[in-house]
């Protein structure tokens, strides 16, 4: 299929000092292949297993590697989730091996996922990534310098993996690097000059001038599909070639292991699960079988045949009985086979197999909660996957609910009930403005507004949703015809509900005289590059461009905007925007005026008059920091009695709490986590403390107390 970006993929390979030509053994790029688990289609999948602890063989790292990919491919749902699997289930193998007594072995293991514009890195043990994206160079972990954020318990050392989980956007021209601690001794300025060389084939050789002596890295840049590469490239091995590969290495696994210290490591096997009441049944028919052949010998020794002859003849009576009662056997079989329950040997192991990693993550040391994390967490992967097989099971209900109240209480995450309120076929819900009991969302998919009127509850729709003709792509208002509508707002001031579009027609209606509208076109609109959200602000109109690197500023004048916009980022010294998702001008108290523009890597900034003030987030819970993860939409909530941010992140299925100084307050999740992925907009009703979000086509609410 086509991929919306293409890798060009190198390696950077040093041994004592030395450049070794060749690839290192476990590193491993590939495509999804034909037949893989649904939803990997367009996953394109890196990974790097590095050495630990005692050395192994170069075979076993190129194992390790084809066995991760093999995996990865198998496994549906999110790319989150399967990667976690993953590694899980390859950790299994390593850990049983290393506890049945024979030599250990351990490894370290980064893999990346690349789907669309968005990369996924995951990591385990002693290793990290680089990244170089939009002017910036970033690293995972963050702090290269800290110890215990780098230097992780490898694969093989403990029943449930820690996995470390890290997204970034990502588009043409973007380059990354997998490879091992060493890259913590290297100097950041050298790190970002190799990183920005004019093309691949530069960045392998600036990265070798740098590179100590040991090392082991793969290097990546993304491309459009369409366009030509700078350097001579040729394409990778097919899936079809690593799978067969596999399967020779699976054959040869399964055989005893070999005296030999040096072999590769031997995959742990397990004993299938045996069905006692299949197995009764299978002797018993095999015994009937070889009763009914004795018989049939008996029967033609008495009347001279030979049954061992080819040219055995049968009598009409008995070919009609065989039609009829062959038919019969296969339908008792079958029933029988159902009655001893052989169909639901499946599902049974992985209940077992679930209930026995829930008891393992009990049994874990309260005073280690990273490992109480991991250890549930794979417990509900592995609930999830039963729970394909047979929804709604009641222990798999029971686990998956202890399990995420463990996982709530040690991440300090509110967990609330979502209520749905509408859904819009077809739609892409982006942008929220709530005002009163009218509450207006933003359809992207079509460009076209939609006003919901809440109910006095607030936990209900008074009446059906109400499209704003005249707040649509196509539609002429005052002689202007609408594009592409950009983001929705409310002036406070007019009392009407505004729409810009890409072009700069700006439409304005009264809620309740929806169809008495009026429209002009902004000046100087052609300037911009890339507008992606809107604000009034005390009658000013503020337009955030994240390509043209600046905030417009329009001043109204008669109830227009008649004059050109000013630059509210001014000065030599200017943010770079180019990562900003959202922006919002506070009205209370000592912040009022400030301008707060949010980040896709969870950092927000602080302006006054354009001059950047202090501002962080802090006090956030172990694994919930937002720099850890991607946001994409934010809501300031001015309200007295509640001033606070409320901040959206699909990646971690979460909604962030702050005060207005950026202290961590709460996070919440639902029951239904898997709608939380699509979500896109956030508007919070302080006096009823109720949330408003929109998540792909629908619209829900969700209460901030229990």
């Amino acid at each position: 299929m086509a991929f919306e970006l293409e890798a060009l993929v190198g390696h950077v390979y040093v041994v004592g000092g030395k450049v070794i030509k060749t690839n290192p053994p476990g590193a491993l790029c590939e495509v999804a292949p034909r037949k893989c688990a649904r939803g990997r289609e367009a996953d394109t999948f890196f990974v790097l297993v590095l050495p630990s602890g005692n050395p192994a063989p170069v075979s076993f790292y190129e194992q390790m590697a084809m066995l991760a990919a093999e995996r990865y491919f198998a496994i549906s749902g999110s790319v989150s989730a399967a990667l976690k699997e993953m590694l899980t289930a390859v950790n299994n193998s390593l850990y049983e091996h290393n506890v049945s007594g024979r030599k250990p072995y351990e490894t370290n293991i980064i893999c990346a996922v690349l789907r669309g514009s968005e990369l996924t890195i995951a990591r385990v043990g002693a290793c990290a990534a680089v990244l170089r994206h939009s002017g910036l160079t970033l690293t995972y972990p963050e702090n290269l310098s800290d110890e215990d954020a780098l230097y992780q318990p490898p694969l093989g050392v403990r029943p449930i993996p820690e996995v470390l989980l890290k997204r970034y956007s990502v588009d043409s021209g973007t380059r990354f690097v997998l490879v091992d601690a060493s890259v913590a001794e290297l100097k950041p300025e050298a790190l970002t000059q190799a990183l920005v060389a004019s093309n691949i084939e530069q960045v392998l050789e600036e990265y070798k001038l740098i590179a100590l002596g040991q090392t082991q890295a793969m290097v990546v840049e993304l491309v459009r599909s369409e366009v030509t590469a700078s350097v001579p490239v040729v394409a990778g091995d097919s899936s079809k070639t690593i799978v067969a590969e596999l399967a020779t290495l699976r054959a040869q696994m399964s055989q005893p292991a070999a005296v030999d210290e040096g072999e590769p490591l031997p995959k742990p096997s397990k004993r299938p699960r045996v069905n006692p009441i299949a197995a009764v049944l299978a002797a018993v028919l095999r015994a009937f079988g070889r009763v009914f052949t004795g018989m049939g010998r008996l029967i033609a020794r008495l009347f001279g045949q030979n049954m061992d002859s080819p040219k055995v003849r049968y009598s009409t009576g008995f070919l009609t009985t065989a039609i009829f009662a062959l038919p019969l056997m296969v339908v008792l079989v079958v029933v029988l086979s159902w009655v001893a329950g052989i169909g639901e040997t499946r599902f049974e192991e992985c209940v077992r197999q679930a209930l026995e990693a829930g008891n393992l993550a009990r049994s874990l040391d309260s005073s280690n909660p990273n490992s109480i994390l991991a250890a549930w967490e794979a417990t509900l992967l592995k609930s999830a996957e039963c729970e394909e097989l047979r929804p709604n099971d009641p222990s798999l209900s029971a686990l998956r609910r202890e399990g995420l109240g463990v996982i709530d209480r040690l991440r300090n995450i509110e967990r609330r009930a979502l209520q749905p309120l509408a859904t819009i076929p077809n739609s892409n819900l982006t942008s929220l403005v709530l005002r009163g009991l009218d509450l207006y969302a933003l359809d992207k998919a079509t460009s076209l507004v939609y006003r919901f009127q809440i109910g006095a509850d607030g936990k209900s729709l008074a009446g059906t949703p109400q499209p704003l003709v005249n707040m649509r792509r196509g539609a002429s208002v005052d002689g202007l015809q609408l594009g592409t509508l950009i983001d929705i707002a409310f002036d406070d001031q007019l009392n009407v509900i505004a729409a810009l579009d890409r072009g700069g027609v700006l439409v304005r209606c009264p809620p309740r005289f929806v169809m008495q509208c009026e429209a002009q076109r902004v000046l100087a609109s052609e300037t911009w590059q890339n507008p992606i959200a809107i604000t009034i602000w005390q009658g000013t109109l503020y337009v955030l461009d994240t390509v043209g690197n600046q905030l417009w500023r329009y001043q109204a004048s008669g109830g227009n905007y008649a004059s050109v916009p000013t630059e509210y980022f001014v000065g030599s010294v200017r943010p770079d925007l180019s990562l900003a998702v959202d922006f919002a001008i506070s009205t209370a108290g000592n912040t009022r005026g400030s301008v707060y523009t949010l980040f896709s890597n969870g950092v927000m900034m602080r302006h006054f008059g354009s001059e950047p003030q202090p501002f962080a987030f802090a006090g956030f819970p172990e694994g919930q920091n937002l720099a850890q993860t991607s946001v994409n939409g934010m809501f300031l909530n001015d309200s007295p009695i509640d001033t606070a941010f409320y901040i959206i992140s699909p990646a971690a299925r979460t909604i962030y709490e702050t005060s207005i100084a950026g202290s961590f307050i709460a996070s919440y999740r639902v029951f239904e986590e898997e709608i939380f992925s699509a979500l896109n907009a956030i508007a919070v009703e302080p006096a009823q403390q109720l949330m408003y979000v929109a998540a792909g086509d629908s619209l829900y609410v969700l209460s901030k107390s229990r």
